[in-house]
């Protein structure tokens, strides 16, 4: 009963323990939530599903029918009179009544040559499927890119809040050496009052951040699809160093051979060039056979005599020859299509090489700031010494001192945003290329 009670007590403080989750954590568990991915995957088994369904155009079909008919008609009896041998004979038939039919059949029908359509059906299910897939692939990389994004911008957010606190103290610590300066007679009420201005500015911006935090907090889990969970984690950074920015040459050669984005459009020259094949195929002969194996009588227990039983066999063949402008303007227009989704490949192949190129000169010049950064706040740090020192001595006004904790805010602030821009900006590249997915797959 003892346990019982201890359990009970521990059991919410054991339940409000934070999961610490790194980046790699969160995108798994990304993969496993997104709802994107789960629909993608059903356009992915509904693609398998018509490659299965392709093969109906060149395999046989086979069908067995039964058919049975019962006809009601007036009764009545024909007369009718013969002369047989100089005597005249009088005749009568009876007619109407019910009468039964009764027929069974088997048949088969096999397509033989269509003009090649069903091959390119074929191929063209098989390309439906591929580009389903690159499809299900490049969401996969809008997932990990979002968990990217959101991930470094709640650190990103976590640090500026904590260069806030650290201005926030030293804010306060401002004010307690101004407040005995004052009260000493060394310093005017003016310093005093500038203080207090400080530390109200950051106050004010530590709230400001906090609400940054509480918002990208919300923003990743949406991105690791626990909008509507109640699990309590926590991230922190590995602190892997930047890669080394790519060659232009390079990065393009990787994009065209990983790139989901370019590969469907490529998929989608493909089905376009399958399509106006098919069109051309409908100019050519058609040719195909079925056979029929049944039979049909009156009674129903001959159904059963199969030596009663009869077939036949024929052999089709069709050649279109006018079809009203019909075909010939489909296939205008099949082949405007192949020579639309070529300028569509290009197209986006241009602009995703200019973004490409914008983000390697970008990610160029963060491995140039972030030391350049590093080494300003390592001096701003140094100054606001040397300053406060002086301030103390009455060498210095109050405002040199104010500029140099802004100085150092700056710095702090500038080194935080450029760190984590630069790991945003490095992912974006990777999803360009389509290289972001290579380790979850």
């Amino acid at each position: 009963m003892k346990r019982l009670f201890y359990l009970l007590f521990f059991l919410p403080f054991i339940s409000l323990e934070a999961q610490v989750y790194s980046l790699e954590n969160c995108i798994e568990i990304a993969l496993l939530n997104k709802e994107t991915l789960k629909s993608a995957a059903l356009d992915v088994q509904s693609a398998v599903s018509g490659t299965k369904g392709s093969l109906s155009n060149i395999l046989p079909t086979i069908s067995y029918g039964n058919s049975w008919s019962e006809s009601h008609s007036p009764k009545g009896v024909n007369y009718s009179e013969m002369v047989f041998m100089g005597d005249t004979v009088p005749l009568s038939s009876p007619y109407g009544g019910i009468s039964n039919n009764y027929g069974a059949s088997f048949s088969i029908n096999q397509p033989i040559y269509d003009g090649g359509q069903w091959l390119n059906q074929i191929k063209l299910a098989k390309n439906t499927l591929v580009i389903n897939q690159l499809r299900a692939r490049q969401q996969k990389i809008n997932v990990i890119m979002d968990v990217h994004q959101s991930f470094y911008e709640l650190l990103k957010a976590q640090q500026l809040l904590d260069v806030s606190k650290k201005n926030l103290d030293l804010a306060r610590q401002q004010i307690s050496l101004v407040k005995t300066q004052f009260e000493l007679g060394a310093v005017n009420k003016t310093d005093l009052l500038k203080a207090h201005v400080l530390k109200g500015n950051a106050q004010s911006d530590v709230l400001i951040k906090e609400t940054n935090v509480r918002n990208a907090k919300l923003a990743l889990r949406n991105s690791m699809g626990l909008i509507a969970s109640t699990t309590y984690f926590e991230i922190f950074d590995t602190g892997r160093p930047l890669l080394p920015v790519p060659e232009v040459k390079q990065s393009v050669f990787e994009m065209e051979e990983y790139s989901p984005t370019l590969l469907v459009y490529r998929s989608q020259i493909a089905d376009a060039e399958l399509n106006r094949k098919i069109l051309v195929g409908r100019r050519l002969p058609n040719l195909s056979t079925s056979m029929s194996y049944g039979t049909t009588t009156n009674e129903f227990e001959n159904m059963t005599q199969l030596d009663k039983w009869s077939s036949s066999i024929s052999l089709s063949l069709s050649i279109p020859i006018f079809t009203g402008y019909n075909l010939s303007t489909r296939q205008q227009q099949a082949e405007l299509n192949v020579l639309k989704q070529q300028y569509n490949y290009l197209t986006q192949k241009h602009d995703l090489m200019v973004q490409m190129e914008n983000l390697i000169n970008i990610l160029g010049n963060y491995q140039e700031l972030i030391p350049i950064s590093e080494q300003v706040l390592a001096s701003a740090e140094e100054d606001l010494k040397l300053v406060q020192e002086r301030y103390k001595l009455g060498s210095t006004t109050i405002l040199e001192v104010l500029d140099a904790q802004v100085s150092v805010s700056r710095a702090r602030s500038s080194l935080v945003s450029t760190k984590y821009n630069a790991r945003t900006q490095e992912a974006q590249l990777r999803a360009i290329l389509g290289t972001l997915d290579q380790d979850y797959r």
